[in-house]
C-alpha cells in the first residue's frame, strides 16, 4: 500500500502552502518554482485564460486538420468519444466534485479516491472493449471497433488526474490548471499534426487525445503538493460517496445531452453529418468553455462561504449571473450572425451544409448560461441531489428531441434543440426558487441588459449593407468583428455602466 504524504485533515492546509512562495520551490522542485514565479491574477482570469488559449489551440488544430482529414474521420471519432468521453468524463467529474465539496479533506480521502476510480475507470474501459464488436456493427463501420480498443485506456487516465485537479480547485488554484491544460493540449496538438501529415487519417485523432492526457496527469500530480498513493477506509469512502454518486448520475445524463444527438444522426443519417453537427457543438463549446464555465466555476467555490438562500448567497449568485451573461451573450448571437462570413472564410465547400446548423446550435447557449449558474449554485450549496434532477431533466429532453426530430434531417433537428431550452427555462427557475429560496427575478433580471445588447449588435451584423461586394472576405470579416465589438461595448457604456464596472472588477490583477 502506497501512502499519500498528507498528514491526516491537512490536504486544505497543505493546498493553502501554494500561497507560501518561497517555501514552494525548496519543497516540490524547479517546476513548482517556475508555477510560483508567475503574476498572482484572479481566478476567474486564469481559468478565462485557461479556456480562451485550450479553445484556441483546439482551434488551430483543427483548422490545420481540417482540410487534411475532411468530415468522415471527425464523425467517426465523434462516434467513438460518445462512449469513450462519456466514462471518461461522469468519472472525473463525480470524483473531482465530491472531494471539493467535503468540508475537511485528509489524506484518506484522496488515497480512497485514488483506489476507486481506478477499479471503477478499469471496469468501464473493459467493459467498453467487450462491448466495441457490437457496437461497430450496429454503426455499420469495423473501424468503430478499432478506435473504442485504442482509446479504452482513456478513463483510467482522466481519473487519476482527480486528486489533483479537486486540491487546486479548493484552494482556487486556476494557474496550475490553466498550465495543465495548455501544455497538454500543445503536445498532444503537435503529435496529433505529425500523425496527420503521415496518412495516419483518423488515427491522428486518436493519438493527439491519448498525448494529450497522459502530458495532463503528469503536469497536474506534479503541480500540487501531495503525493500519489492508493488506500482504503470505509468511511472516507462512505463520506465521498453521496456527492460522487449525484454528480456521476447528473454527469451522465449531461453527456446524454451533448453526445446522445450525435448517435442518433450517426444512425439516421450518417457519419458527414455528424461531422458537420460536431462542428456547430464546437462553436458551441468554446463559448461556454471560455465565457461561461470560468465565472461559474469561480462562483461555484465562492458561494461555499455563505448559507444558501441567504442575502448573501443571494447577492454573490446575481453577480456571477451577470457577469457570465455580459461575457456570453454578445459570443453566442454575434457568432450565429457571422457564422456565414466565416464558413466561406475559412472551410472548403464540404463543409458549407453546416452553416445552418451552427447557427442553431450556437442561438442554444443563450439560455444555458442560466442552467450553468442554477447548476454551480446548487452545487455550492450542496443540493447535488436537486443538481442531479436538472441534469435528468435535460438529459431526457435531449433525447426525446433528437428521437423525434432527426428523421426530418440535420437542420430540423438542430432547430428541435434550439428551442428545447427556452421551453425548458421557466421549468427550471421554479425548481430553482423551490430549493433555494432565491427568486425567479433575481436569476433573469441581471440578463436583460447583456441581452438586449447582444441582440442589438446582432441584427447590425446580419444586415447586408455592413459587408459590400468591394471587399476581400479576410477584410470584410475583421470589420464586422470590430464593428460588433464596438456596438456592443458602446451600448455598456450608455445603459449598464455600473453593472460593467462590476464586471471589471471581477477579473482585476489581484495584489500580492
Amino acid at each position: 500500500m502506497i501512502e499519500s504524504t498528507l498528514r491526516p485533515n491537512a490536504a486544505d492546509s497543505i493546498a493553502g502552502r501554494f500561497s507560501a512562495g518561497a517555501e514552494q520551490p525548496r519543497r516540490y522542485g524547479r517546476c513548482a518554482g517556475i508555477l510560483a514565479r508567475i503574476p498572482v491574477l484572479s481566478p476567474i482570469v486564469w481559468l478565462t485564460s485557461e479556456r480562451v488559449t485550450q479553445q484556441a489551440l483546439s482551434l488551430l488544430l483543427f483548422a490545420v486538420l481540417a482540410p487534411i482529414l475532411g468530415p468522415r474521420p471527425y464523425g467517426l471519432f465523434a462516434i467513438v468519444m460518445i462512449f469513450v468521453g462519456f466514462c471518461e468524463l461522469i468519472l472525473l467529474e463525480g470524483a473531482v466534485e465530491a472531494l471539493v465539496t467535503l468540508k475537511n479533506l485528509d489524506h484518506l480521502h484522496t488515497t480512497v479516491a485514488n483506489l476507486t476510480n481506478c477499479l471503477v475507470a478499469l471496469v468501464f474501459g473493459l467493459t467498453m472493449s467487450a462491448l466495441a464488436p457490437i457496437i461497430a456493427v450496429a454503426l455499420h463501420d469495423v473501424e468503430i471497433r478499432k478506435l473504442i480498443w485504442a482509446l479504452a485506456p482513456l478513463p483510467v487516465l482522466s481519473t487519476l488526474s482527480a486528486v489533483p485537479i479537486s486540491v487546486l480547485r479548493r484552494s482556487l488554484k486556476y494557474k496550475q490548471l490553466a498550465i495543465r491544460s495548455i501544455l497538454g493540449l500543445t503536445i498532444g496538438g503537435a503529435f496529433g499534426i505529425v500523425l496527420a501529415m503521415e496518412g495516419a487519417g483518423v488515427w491522428a485523432l486518436v493519438g493527439q487525445v491519448m498525448a494529450q492526457r497522459v502530458a495532463e496527469l503528469v503536469i497536474a500530480w506534479i503541480a500540487v503538493p501531495v503525493r500519489f498513493g492508493v488506500a482504503w477506509s470505509g468511511r472516507h469512502f462512505h463520506e465521498l460517496r453521496p456527492v460522487a454518486l449525484n454528480v456521476f448520475t447528473a454527469r451522465m445524463m449531461s453527456l446524454v445531452t451533448g453526445q446522445f444527438p450525435r448517435l442518433v444522426l450517426g444512425f439516421t443519417l450518417g457519419t458527414t453529418d455528424v461531422g458537420l453537427f460536431a462542428l456547430g457543438g464546437r462553436f458551441h463549446e468554446i463559448i461556454v468553455q471560455t465565457m461561461v464555465v470560468p465565472g461559474t466555476a469561480v462562483g461555484r467555490i465562492e458561494l461555499r462561504g455563505a448559507p444558501i438562500g441567504s442575502a448573501e448567497f443571494q447577492h454573490d449568485f446575481v453577480r456571477m449571473v451577470q457577469n457570465a451573461c455580459f461575457l456570453s451573450f454578445p459570443f453566442f448571437l454575434g457568432t450565429a450572425a457571422l457564422a456565414p462570413s466565416l464558413f466561406h472564410l475559412w472551410l472548403n465547400q464540404q463543409w458549407q451544409a453546416g452553416i445552418v446548423p451552427a447557427q442553431l446550435i450556437v442561438l442554444s447557449g443563450v439560455p444555458m448560461v442560466l442552467f450553468y449558474s442554477f447548476d454551480a449554485a446548487l452545487l455550492a450549496g450542496n443540493l447535488s441531489s436537486i443538481f442531479r434532477k436538472f441534469a435528468n431533466l435535460q438529459g431526457l429532453t435531449v433525447a426525446a428531441t433528437v428521437l423525434c426530430a432527426a428523421p426530418f434531417g440535420l437542420t430540423a433537428t438542430c432547430l428541435a434543440l434550439a428551442v428545447r431550452p427556452w421551453v425548458l427555462l421557466p421549468v427550471f427557475v421554479i425548481m430553482f426558487r423551490s430549493a433555494t429560496n432565491i427568486p425567479g427575478r433575481s436569476a433573469l433580471l441581471p440578463c436583460m441588459h447583456s441581452l438586449i445588447g447582444a441582440v442589438s449588435m446582432a441584427g447590425v451584423l446580419s444586415f447586408p449593407l455592413v459587408h459590400p461586394s468591394w471587399m476581400n472576405s479576410a477584410l470584410g470579416f475583421a470589420l464586422q468583428v470590430i464593428m460588433g465589438i464596438v456596438i456592443y461595448f458602446a451600448y455598456l457604456y450608455c445603459f449598464a455602466r455600473a453593472e460593467f464596472r462590476l464586471l471589471l472588477s471581477a477579473v482585476l490583477i489581484r495584489a500580492r
